[in-house]
């Protein structure tokens, strides 16, 4: 193919086209999601904002909600910035689970 290129003044790429040759494509890596950080701790800390929801919403600071993660759980390795984007994320999330939870509980009436 080198040769014919040569001869032609072409790339070989072009060669290759004209022949129909199409090499395999290298076979796709599988992505894999990497472990985050606060996965170990994801229930223990949804717990505690549903439970701020339940309390007259007093709302957890998130340097509370990390204290409360080295006390309950021994868990030290995430930092104050790492666990405001999860619970920035998750609060919206849990509140619009409850209303809907209670949403259905208002729309059920057995007396019917």
């Amino acid at each position: 193919m080198s040769d014919l290129a040569q001869r032609h003044r072409v790339p070989r790429a072009v060669v290759q086209s004209a022949l129909g040759f199409h090499p395999e494509p290298a076979p796709l890596r599988s992505h894999q999601r990497r472990p985050r950080l606060l996965d170990p701790v994801h229930d223990l800390i949804d717990r505690m904002l549903r439970q701020e929801y339940a309390d007259d919403g007093v709302r957890l600071s998130n340097r509370k909600i990390l204290q409360r993660l080295a006390d309950e759980a021994g868990f030290e390795a995430a930092s104050l910035s790492t666990l405001r984007n999860y619970v920035c994320k998750r609060r919206p999330q849990i509140q619009a689970e409850l209303t809907t939870d209670l949403q259905r509980a208002d729309d059920h009436d057995p007396g019917r």
